[in-house]
């Protein structure tokens, strides 16, 4: 039974509330009005507590947003240090392979350069003929300073004058090619060289003489060497021949073609080249009368040094053209 005043609930037959002392009997009315209220759960208020609950949901996925970006940023950060890192490690290793493969700004004087020269005189030293001679000489080729060297070796029986020529960089020797037909030979530059200055192309050239002879005569011809690319060329500009005592003679044109002249205007030629360009006064040393190949060691060095410093030539006119 329940009590009519704190709505509490009796067991059957109890005429007075056990809770309240109330007096209760089944004559007595239920009223609902009377009954403890029950607690309000605020229906009404329901939709801001939704919209409260939503906006903590946007809160926390705001935070979780930024969570993200903070990490992705700091990720970021970590691979852009761990690059430059990587590149100093990089370069640094570089540089010090770099510095130790190759010796920098090491400056080697002309005795460093001889004593190499002695040392692997095999790879530069042409073989001496039976009937001829080996021979080298030290000239500037590019005009950068450092003389290269030349080396030769000349058979008298053919007249044929075989050449190489080395650059020295770093005391090391750089080979430098040819142009030139190895049966007919390079010029015999051991008798005479000279350094000419041409004011049309501003050129410095070197001009020698040629001599050859066969069973019926022999040829004597002039022309120019000159460095190009890194490859050593020759021109040709004239050229006179004895054939069972006549003579014939011959100029070249653009293509190097032999085209034959009259002793006139070979003449004519002849003095215009001479008159065309300036001569520079070069200065050089070969190594005369030995055979490279069975020298001392000191003797090819005091040979080497004294042909390297020897080398010059008077450029105080090129100031004036």
């Amino acid at each position: 039974m329940v009590c009519p005043k704190c709505g509490r609930k009796n067991s059957d037959g109890c005429t007075v509330c056990k809770i309240c002392g109330s007096d209760i009997s089944d004559d007595s009315p239920f009223i609902w009005s009377e009954l403890i209220p029950m607690p309000d759960f605020n229906r009404a208020n329901s939709e801001t507590r939704e919209e409260a609950n939503g906006a903590g949901s946007r809160f926390f996925g705001r935070k979780i947003n930024r969570n993200i970006i903070s990490i992705f940023a700091v990720f970021m950060e970590i691979c852009i240090l761990a690059g430059v890192i990587f590149g100093i490690c990089v370069w640094k290793l570089d540089s010090i392979s770099s510095n130790s493969s190759v010796p920098q700004n090491i400056v080697y004087s002309s005795e460093d350069i001889v004593m190499m020269l002695v040392k692997n005189r095999e790879e530069w030293i042409l073989p001496k003929p039976d009937n001829g001679y080996n021979s080298c000489s030290f000239i500037d080729m590019d005009f950068d300073g450092s003389p290269e060297l030349i080396s030769i070796s000349f058979d008298s029986e053919s007249g044929v004058t075989h050449v190489k020529a080395f650059r020295i960089r770093s005391c090391i020797l750089e080979n430098i090619p040819i142009d030139y037909n190895e049966t007919e030979g390079f010029f015999d530059i051991w008798k005479n060289i000279s350094l000419k200055y041409d004011p049309d192309t501003k050129e410095l050239l070197y001009f020698s003489s040629d001599y050859k002879k066969d069973d019926n005569g022999n040829t004597t011809e002039l022309g120019s060497f000159f460095i190009l690319e890194n490859c050593i060329y020759r021109k040709m500009y004239l050229s006179e021949r004895i054939n069972n005592g006549v003579f014939s003679y011959f100029g070249y044109d653009e293509e190097q073609s032999a085209v034959e002249l009259t002793k006139q205007e070979f003449m004519k030629k002849q003095n215009e080249l001479s008159g065309h360009f300036a001569d520079l006064h070069l200065r050089y040393e070969w190594l005369q009368g030995n055979d490279l190949e069975n020298l001392s060691s000191q003797k090819l060095a005091a040979l080497l040094l004294r042909s390297y410093d020897s080398f010059g030539y008077d450029s105080t006119g090129l100031a004036l053209q």
